[in-house]
């Protein structure tokens, strides 16, 4: 479920608007259907580029493209870095958990 603020990815290029498939942009309203959003897109200097209406099929959540990039990745490891990969996963969510601990514990 997309909601204001949700940084999303565009599905494809759009030159009308010099964004590329990839552009990064920020939900700034939802439509009542979820079918389409309003999406600002800043440049890296965070100059305004476009506000645009886009149905849900042009966007698509940055952690989803993210999750499917590291699944790509990890389908081209031999099998012996399999391990390694599920250990350091286990560390960083590990090391989250103590971050987060220790933040609402004041410490």
């Amino acid at each position: 479920m997309l909601k204001e603020l949700d940084v999303v990815i565009l599905t494809n290029d759009l030159p009308e608007h010099d964004l590329k498939k990839g552009s990064q942009g920020a939900i700034v309203h939802c439509y009542e259907d979820e079918q389409a959003f309003e999406v600002e897109f800043l440049s890296e200097t965070g100059e305004f580029i476009a506000l645009l209406t886009l149905d849900r099929n042009h966007i698509q959540p940055e952690r989803e493209m993210i999750k499917h990039r590291v699944v790509e990745l990890i389908d081209a490891f031999p099998v012996e870095l399999l391990a390694e990969v599920r250990d350091f996963a286990e560390f960083l969510q590990y090391q989250r958990q103590n971050f987060v601990g220790a933040k609402h514990s004041g410490r």
